[in-house]
């Protein structure tokens, strides 16, 4: 699994190629007010921290779909985006029966199957991916290639400087970090907060874990867990003692969210739990979101060696996909 987590600065540079060579055709609308982005599991994430850059950096209305239902505001003036690395998946193959009758346009992300075929058949602009990933290691292919798009059409307002440094940061391998981060959270229950850019870094942290580690995780966001979750730091006991709270954090919170955390994490200690607290690493947006990104890549594989397991291995979601035959 080593080989993907150090392909990611790689990746990025191939996505700018890839993006090169995506033209919209001028029927496409020119400045988009809504964007529906269509994905699951490891195609999706990508969709996740490109809305969350949305919120600074666009006057795009963003939204992830995970599921197989078209909302009813799709509309002519919606870019629906399909991403799905294999090209077959079920759920996002119905998005695009039914985005087709409303007139909306589409972007399709994949790298073959049967999305590619529709995409060259009705001509639908189409960024090929190279082959042969793990979808959940190919986020740097399906970040970087529409991130790429949009800073070309001033969609979004990216500067090259930014790119850059998270080239820089990506080439850095936080394995000895990830090492120890892994002996910590070694037979323990996880819990993973973030808000913010990190929201979705929380999110892929707990899929990460799962995925490759075989590792139950929870995550939610923050300030949503100090309405709720925080109450549930207690029972049952023996749970919350075998417990580990990691808390991500960038450097730009404000102050009253960091005073309210210190209080949720002492609470959370106080109840016997062990809290963690990880800090991003860059200047710029791109680079704190991708610098936690990979520390939580490489703690998973690490977490997956101490459990002895393969962490390439899906067999229940192979499983799971063999149930409707034809259908991935």
């Amino acid at each position: 699994m080593e080989i993907y987590l150090r392909d990611f600065a790689n990746q990025i540079e191939k996505a700018r190629r890839i993006a090169a060579a995506v033209k919209l055709p001028s029927s496409f609308v020119k400045r988009p007010a809504k964007v529906l982005f269509c994905g699951m599991g490891g195609s999706a994430i990508s969709g996740d921290i490109l809305g969350t850059i949305a919120q600074s950096r666009s006057r795009i209305h963003w939204t992830v779909n995970r599921t197989s239902r078209l909302p009813q505001w799709v509309d002519s003036e919606t870019v629906v985006i399909l991403s799905s690395y294999s090209g077959n998946t079920q759920e996002v193959e119905s998005i695009l029966n039914q985005a087709i009758a409303r007139k909306a346009h589409f972007l399709v992300v994949a790298s073959g199957g049967r999305l590619a075929e529709e995409a060259t058949a009705r001509k639908i602009p189409f960024f090929r991916l190279p082959q042969g990933y793990p979808p959940r290691f190919a986020i740097g292919y399906t970040t970087f290639s529409l991130l790429f798009l949009f800073m070309r059409y001033r969609w979004f307002s990216v500067s090259r400087k930014e790119i850059d440094e998270v080239l820089r940061t990506v080439r850095r391998a936080p394995s000895a970090e990830a090492r120890g981060l892994a002996k910590r959270l070694f037979q323990k229950n996880i819990a993973i907060y973030g808000g913010g850019l990190l929201q979705p870094v929380a999110m892929r942290w707990r899929t990460q874990f799962a995925e490759n580690a075989k590792t139950l995780a929870s995550c939610e966001a923050l300030p949503e867990m100090f309405h709720h979750e925080v109450e549930g730091w207690l029972y049952p006991a023996f749970k919350v003692r075998r417990s580990v709270a990691i808390f991500l954090t960038d450097r730009n919170e404000p102050d009253w969210l960091v005073k309210k955390k210190r209080v949720a994490m002492r609470a959370i200690r106080e109840n016997g739990a062990e809290v963690m607290e990880f800090r991003s690493k860059g200047e710029k947006c791109l680079s704190r979101i991708f610098s936690m990104v990979m520390l939580g890549d490489w703690a998973g594989c690490e977490l997956a060696k101490l459990n002895r397991v393969d962490p390439m291995s899906i067999c229940v979601i192979d499983r799971i996909k063999k149930a409707v035959p034809g259908i991935k």
